[in-house]
């Protein structure tokens, strides 16, 4: 039987489509799990570098801040290294008996120990536990400064204190002590309230920071960026393995337009003129004396009495000492250069006179009478002179400080005209200078009048006015950019402490332009009148006859407010400027409640500064 060998019958029609595409499909599917697969592992992995980085911890160290320096390169605040003893909280293991051995090594009461632990940075904590939960890695600084004696015991017990270490941290250094306190400032822990405003611009909770003055203001380019150890704990904190340290970097530095030859004669000769004075009247005496270059607004000197050392604040002022600062009645930690405001006596009329004669309301060279008194809304006003000076012009009225005829002047100004050139002036408004605290002194207006005294503003107020009496206030900044305005045309700088900013290897990274806050708008002929007549102050018919410099031509004009409606010690000011032909130092001195007139007083201490500063001789 002859077997048929079968053929094979082929696929149905449509067959291959439906095997193609479950061939197809299960190729996609077989992509797409290795594809979640992967972005699995990617995702793992991702995830696991995540949760690592969420485990590493930096334990802080301060970077050293910026140098500051003078116009010629002097260095007046710097960076020194202090060894601290530096807690890191969660690798203590027994408090108490840590704090007992510390106390013994370091010869410091364990009391003190305990308050740096529990109260630091603004934080009042009940207990040690509290500390750990909220500063695990601290470090927290339990005791600064370290004598060697300190560092050897505490080096040698390393190892029985788990959770200390002896660290070298850069602690600011002011090497002149008082001497530009003010201006400086000083440096601080951060407190709660200030790491909360700041901790968006990339502070710590254990920053030092600056809290007044220049530290304060430039504080961003100082501080540098902290460095510190890297380290790895687990997910109960603890510490797992040491990473390594990550370098800071340290802060810029300021060049200032300070120059320190001056700033040492303002206070030498402020600071010797107050003892004898206040020798005199038998209790201590404050002033200020601020220098200015009228060429473009630099700060040359600015000097407060009294003042504080920067040092005390280092590594935590002691309580003892700062409360010292705070119950003296001099208040020495209040800057009086950019912050006392008071009447300035006749040292306004530089404005009043420039103001008269851009307005025309007196001509150039003009006479007036001046008779001792004058009546001035009908209130009769006098002169510190009985009977005046007579028959006299200008220039001769403002070296010879004629009341009587800055009555006049006032008189013919009115209100509204005076204000507006006081207020151009820089009056009642701060200067922008770049440092806290600026004051911005006051011009009166007939609101503020019945505001303060719930009176108008009178007429005959205006003659009060002219002559630098009444409610008018300036501060001693203020006083002393008029006088560097009127010598160099009418340019009213912004008063600048900060010239340039320099990275840590020198290079320039910030050069600040000096800023013009306006020009005044009086005539070069005022002005030039004004001068003449503060160039003939140390003549036989000025007000500081006595008081010139030999070999050194200098315009200036002095000022005696009165205090307590006239019952109460006068205040004295004398503003100069020289040389008298091309001026560069413009200056203003202020004596708070001196008594004595501004030629006695305030006057002397403008003559040594600016012997000093063009190196003349003054005679025995």
């Amino acid at each position: 039987m002859r077997t048929v060998a079968e053929t094979p019958r082929p696929f149905p029609r449509g067959t291959w489509r439906v095997v193609l595409f479950g061939l197809g499909l299960a190729f996609a599917l077989a992509l797409l799990v290795a594809r979640l697969t992967q972005v699995q592992i990617f995702e793992s992995a991702r995830f696991a570098a995540e949760a690592r980085a969420n485990q590493i911890r930096r334990i802080p160290v301060a970077a050293p801040r910026g140098r500051i320096y003078d116009r010629n390169g002097v260095v007046l605040v710097r960076s020194r290294p202090s060894f601290v003893c530096a807690m890191i909280p969660s690798d203590v293991h027994d408090i108490a008996a840590t704090m007992r051995q510390l106390s013994a090594v370091l010869a410091v009461p364990e009391d003190k120990l305990w308050k740096r632990l529990l109260h630091h940075r603004g934080i009042n904590y009940t207990n040690f536990d509290q500390v750990v939960t909220y500063e695990p890695y601290g470090p927290i600084v339990l005791a600064s400064s370290l004598t060697n004696a300190q560092m050897a015991r505490l080096a040698e017990s390393q190892d029985e204190l788990p959770g200390l270490d002896l660290e070298a941290q850069p602690v600011r250094d002011y090497p002149y002590h008082k001497l530009g306190s003010h201006f400086f400032g000083y440096v601080g822990q951060i407190t709660e309230d200030e790491y909360q405003a700041l901790k968006g611009k990339g502070y710590t909770a254990n920053d030092v920071i600056g809290k007044e003055g220049l530290e304060q203001h430039y504080d961003a380019y100082l501080r540098g960026k902290p460095g510190g150890e890297q380290i790895e704990v687990n997910a109960q904190g603890q510490l797992v393995r040491r990473l390594g340290p990550v370098d800071p970097v340290p802060g810029d530095s300021l060049v200032l337009s300070i120059d320190w030859r001056i700033q040492a004669l303002a206070e030498t000769a402020l600071n010797d003129q107050l003892a004898a004075v206040s020798k005199e009247r038998g209790h201590p005496l404050a002033g200020a004396v601020v220098a200015i270059d009228p060429r473009d607004g630099g700060v040359l000197a600015l000097a407060s009495y009294p003042n504080f050392d920067p040092n005390d604040f280092t590594g935590g002022i002691k309580e003892s000492t700062f409360a010292q600062y705070l119950n003296d009645p001099l208040h020495p930690l209040y800057d009086r250069a950019i912050g006392a405001a008071t009447p300035t006596g006749s040292t306004f009329k530089m404005v009043t006179g420039s103001a008269a004669i851009t307005s025309g309301v007196i001509g150039l060279n003009q006479v007036l009478y001046d008779s001792g008194e004058w009546n001035c809304h009908g209130v009769l006003f006098r002169d510190i002179a009985a009977g005046g000076i007579g028959t006299t012009d200008f220039v001769h009225a403002l070296a010879a400080s004629s009341d009587g005829y800055f009555y006049q002047l006032g008189w013919r100004l009115g209100h509204d005209r005076l204000r507006y050139f006081a207020q151009q002036y820089g009056l009642g408004s701060p200067l922008g200078i770049d440092i806290p605290g600026e004051y911005p002194g006051n011009w009166p207006t007939n609101a503020w009048s019945m505001k303060v005294y719930g009176l108008p503003l009178e007429p005959s107020d205006v003659c009060q006015l002219a002559i630098g009496q009444g409610a008018m206030q300036a501060t001693p900044l203020q006083m002393a950019n008029i006088t560097a305005t009127v010598v160099n045309g009418g340019t009213l700088f912004v008063p600048h402490l900060v010239e340039a900013i320099r990275d840590a290897r020198g290079h320039i990274v910030k050069r600040f332009n000096h800023d013009i806050l306006r020009h005044v708008p009086v005539t070069q002929e005022s002005l030039r009148e004004v001068r003449n007549g503060m160039d003939q102050v140390t003549e036989p018919w000025g007000t500081a006859y006595g008081e010139d410099v030999p070999g050194l031509p200098y315009g200036g004009k002095t000022g005696t407010a009165e205090t307590d409606g006239g019952n109460g010690p006068n205040t004295t000011w004398f503003v100069a400027y020289a040389p008298s032909q091309h001026p560069t130092i413009a200056l203003a001195v202020f004596m708070e409640r001196s008594g004595g007139y501004g030629a006695t007083e305030a006057a002397p201490i403008a003559r040594r500064i600016l012997a000093g500063y063009f190196h003349k001789k003054l005679p025995e």
